[in-house]
């Protein structure tokens, strides 16, 4: 090949990596996607149901957090009324409760524990797990509701 013609073709190799890296989804990783569902309880003392957290696969989280939205609106200053993080290795998970402790996780701030869900409240749950990340919008209900 001559001088100009391997120019052309690197040319073109460029463009194509600049295409594909930019303009695709091929090299993003998609986000977890997270399934809310409300429980029956009988645990005396609750005034909200539990929920439940289902994951579309078995994931190691390094981060948890979870924090009430005034008036259905997300605010990232919020405080969180229940945080974990991965002190070093957590289990892969697929399902857990609001609250439920996690092996290989602690709470961000020590001895925190989750506060209790306020029925009709928007919460929203914000997972991390290692490059992948995801989050839901859930609320409960008053027991008796």
């Amino acid at each position: 090949m001559r001088k100009k013609e391997l120019i052309w073709l690197g040319a073109l190799l460029v463009l194509g990596g600049v295409y594909i890296r930019y303009l695709t989804h091929w090299f993003e990783r998609p986000p977890i996607g997270i399934a809310a569902s409300i429980r029956p309880s009988l645990r005396a003392g609750e005034e909200a149901f539990p929920i439940f957290f289902t994951l579309n696969g078995d994931y190691k989280l390094t981060s948890l957090k979870v924090v009430p939205m005034a008036e259905g609106k997300f605010d990232p200053l919020a405080a969180p009324v229940w945080q974990l993080v991965s002190d070093s290795n957590s289990v892969p998970i697929r399902a857990f409760r609001y609250g439920q402790g996690i092996r290989g996780m602690k709470p961000a701030l020590k001895g925190v524990r989750a506060e209790p869900l306020k029925p009709g409240l928007v919460y929203r749950l914000m997972l991390k797990a290692g490059n992948s990340t995801g989050d839901k919008d859930f609320q409960t209900r008053a027991i008796g509701d």
